[in-house]
């Protein structure tokens, strides 16, 4: 009996070491799980309804988040880097070979071939809505892992085009499946595990990406629009990286030794694109009224602590205007070409008319411009009241519909405007007759020919001459009003590395992000 409660005494004694090891143990563990998940969090100021990349500019979510890659992308500097394919060859004028990685996989662990490279392509040229990134075609073939593009006529920006998010390289295999469009399987070092158009993206590490090993696991990307909110979310530790901080905020970070600030020039261009379908818009001496009745360097100096843009490319570039601005701030002069225009207040309200009706302008912005926007539009009008013309400024969360339809007189609209570091891209699609930006219905006969030559030409410097030639006639003829240039942010905390600020912007994390 004796030995009996002996041995009940011990067990006992085991069960209660037992239970007070084990939860300490457990928790250990889990402790361990979650200390070894390194989580990146992030913001951008942009997302789209879907990140189908064919669509319009929703690939550059995909680019600015690990998520896509194509065969060859823009580096940091502006230089071409080979990605999907290993190295390229431009044999002649019209064939480009490209020789495809070895043992690539898709995020869902097809493989990625020549085949599967030649697909895509195809897949972008066929769906695409973006067409001034076409190319002709006269082949494409596919041949072990070597991919050959022969082009019907000379292409000078072919590479320059491939390397557009437009032509991530995607699973044609998998497109046809309805959540695509929200969950689409590229070869990025990330990968979408959830999309929500209005909160953000979760992403996980591509574990067969064909760099190795990413230094990430998990990604949470928020959208926040508002350039202070995103300073408020890295203060309150919500977020560990945001691009586009004010330069005002920018103090709070420079000045903390948490934070890693990058910041330098930038190829973004903000402008206000004017709808050349109204009356008055079609007459040039109101366009060039307008130039000089609004004080941009004001505007850029005090509002946004930018550079007042005179053309539509930073001067930084080879093909960036660098003379005098042509109409700078002189609201007599303004008045003066009204007066002659026939652009007169006939009936001493102060606002000047056109056909018995007052001429109001209608300025749009969306909410996700901040209030950048909103301040610069207060300004014009205050301004534009002293020569005579009014002005409403409204603000909308969602614009597209109003651009489309041409309910606007000006629109506020910002573009990278060379992200290949070539002219071409910007005046083909945003201000060629017709093209899919042109919500303004710009038309100029002298830029076509240039959009044209510039499709024909491989000359490095004719093409910077064309890019110089298309930038005067777009300031002379007041296709848009040119704002400020702004410059480039991105502010990371101190445990994130291999975090690089792209001039071009298109991207913001790839393979290298690591936390540490």
């Amino acid at each position: 009996m004796k030995k009996i409660l002996i041995f009940l005494m011990v067990l006992s004694l085991c069960l209660v070491a037992v239970g007070c090891n084990g939860p300490d143990e457990s928790q250990q563990a889990d402790n361990s799980n979650l200390e070894e998940t390194k989580t990146l969090n992030m913001a951008v100021f942009w997302l789209d309804p879907n990140l189908e990349p064919t669509q319009g500019w929703n690939g550059w979510t995909l680019a600015r988040c690990g998520i896509g890659e194509n065969l060859v992308q823009i580096d940091e500097n502006l230089n071409f880097k080979p990605v999907i394919a290993e190295s390229y060859e431009q044999i002649d004028d019209i064939t480009t070979v490209f020789n495809i990685r070895e043992g690539m996989k898709f995020h869902n662990g097809n493989p990625v071939n020549a085949e599967a490279c030649k697909a895509s392509i195809e897949r972008a040229l066929k769906i695409s809505d973006r067409d001034e990134l076409k190319f002709s075609v006269e082949a494409i073939t596919a041949e072990g892992e070597k991919l050959i593009i022969k082009t019907t006529k000379p292409e000078p920006t072919l590479i320059s085009k491939l390397a557009d998010p437009v032509y991530i390289i995607v699973d044609v295999s998998a497109a046809d499946d309805e959540n695509f469009k929200f969950k689409p399987i590229a070869t990025g070092a990330f990968k979408v595990v959830d999309f929500n158009p209005d909160l953000g993206m979760t992403l996980e590490k591509h574990k067969e990406h064909w760099s190795g090993d990413i230094g990430v696991d998990l990604v949470n990307v928020k959208y926040i629009q508002d350039g202070t909110t995103r300073t408020m979310a890295l203060q309150s530790g919500e977020i560990d990286l945001a691009t586009q901080i004010g330069a005002k905020d920018l103090n709070i970070f420079e000045n903390n030794d948490e934070f890693v600030v990058q910041k330098g020039p930038n190829l973004r261009i903000f402008l206000l694109r004017l709808n050349m379908d109204k009356p008055y818009m079609k007459s040039l001496a109101f366009r060039q009224a307008l130039c000089y009745g609004m004080d941009k360097e004001t505007y850029a100096t005090k509002i946004v602590n930018g550079v007042p843009a005179k053309g539509p490319f930073n001067d930084m570039l080879p093909f960036g205007y660098k003379g005098e601005d042509y109409y700078s701030y002189n609201p007599g002069k303004a008045k003066e070409l009204l007066d002659k225009a026939g652009f007169i207040d006939r009936d001493g309200d102060g606002i000047r008319e056109i056909d018995g009706e007052n001429i109001i302008l209608k300025y749009i912005s969306r909410t996700n411009h901040g209030g950048d926007a909103n301040n610069i539009g207060t300004a014009m009008q205050s301004q534009y009241k002293e020569i005579g013309i009014g002005m409403e400024v409204i603000q909308v969360e969602n614009y597209s519909n109003m651009a489309q339809s041409g309910d606007f007189d000006m629109i506020w609209e910002r573009w990278t405007s060379a992200p290949t570091a070539d002219p071409e891209y910007f005046l083909e699609a945003s201000y060629k007759t017709g093209s899919v930006g042109n919500f303004g219905k710009y038309s100029n006969e002298e830029l076509d020919n240039i959009c044209r030559e510039l499709g024909n030409t491989f000359d490095k410097e004719r093409r910077q001459k064309l890019g110089i030639e298309g930038s005067e006639i777009l300031m002379k003829d007041v296709a848009s009003l040119f704002l400020y240039y702004q410059e480039g942010t991105v502010v990371t905390r101190k445990k994130v590395d291999g975090i690089h600020r792209f001039i071009s912007e298109i991207y913001y994390i790839d393979d290298r992000v690591k936390v540490k």
